[in-house]
């Protein structure tokens, strides 16, 4: 048996105990450094930690598809098991709540008066003109079934969604991963992506390609759950968002989305709260 070892991360606060450490032969998919350790183990699949990166990440995708697995086969299983109807509405809500996160500045300074604030016709409408102008071309990177593309849509903006998973079929829908996509450069003034990060196995050149498609001055919205929520802090592996190694493949903090922003291209990154990150470019 090795020693216990206590791996000590300062980043808001001391965040891990590890015992046992397993060193890796992977490399971290932000830095390419080879200093990782299995972190957790879950349903059998190791999650590795970059303590250069504070960034959690596991290999499931890139070994199924080294056992054989076609991508097409993956996506067919994937719409069957991930993607149900959802709730319409909320998910409506969800895009114009995108919205403001784009174009309010209260959003980022204040929540409650941000929310507050949108429940004044006059304020709710200002938002919303500031985004048409703002983000007249948007895509949705991980749009699912579209609800908030064809909402969006119908309120005036040119919104895309892409989605290899996607049940949707529709001349807005793409079905295609991004890196095959070939979109034009600068093709968007806004990107969004709601619970989609966390299934990127290859996290830089999304990144890169996604600062590509956005023109300067461009905004790339991610929201996805980071290490420095307090449920893992004191879940672990009992967590909500590591009960899916197949497909929840990497795990941010707010240390490996700077590393991100800085590798790729971005000029600054901001945090909201656990989950919200607007890139800027």
């Amino acid at each position: 048996m090795f020693p216990v070892m206590e791996v000590v991360v300062e980043h808001q606060a001391a965040r891990v105990a590890l015992q046992s450490p397993v060193r890796a032969r992977r490399v971290c998919k932000i830095c390419a450094g080879p200093g990782i350790v299995v972190l957790h183990q879950i349903r059998g699949t190791a999650y590795y930690y970059c303590a250069s990166c504070d960034f959690l990440q596991n290999f499931h995708l890139e070994d199924q598809r080294g056992a054989g697995a076609t991508p097409q086969e993956e996506n067919d299983e994937a719409r069957a098991r991930l993607w149900s109807a959802g709730d319409q509405a909320a998910m409506q809500t969800k895009g114009w709540e995108i919205l403001g996160l784009m174009s309010s500045p209260l959003a980022w300074t204040s929540r409650s008066v941000h929310a507050a604030l949108k429940k004044i016709p006059a304020y709710d409408q200002w938002y919303k003109d500031r985004a048409r102008k703002k983000f007249r071309r948007l895509l949705d990177f991980g749009c699912g079934h579209g609800v908030i593309v064809f909402e969006l849509r119908k309120k005036g903006f040119d919104c895309t969604g892409l989605d290899p998973f996607s049940p949707v079929l529709d001349p807005h829908i793409y079905r295609t991963p991004l890196l095959e996509m070939r979109f034009p450069e600068e093709a968007y003034d806004g990107i969004f992506s709601i619970e989609t990060m966390e299934h990127i196995p290859n996290v830089i050149e999304t990144y890169q390609e996604l600062h590509r498609i956005l023109r300067p001055g461009g905004m790339l919205l991610v929201q996805t759950r980071r290490l420095e929520d307090p449920d893992y802090q004191n879940e672990r592996e009992q967590w909500f968002y590591l009960q899916e190694p197949a497909t929840h493949v990497s795990v941010y903090s707010e240390t490996s989305m700077r590393r991100i922003a800085a590798k790729t291209g971005f000029r600054s990154v901001r945090f909201r709260g656990v989950k919200f990150a607007r890139f800027e470019k």
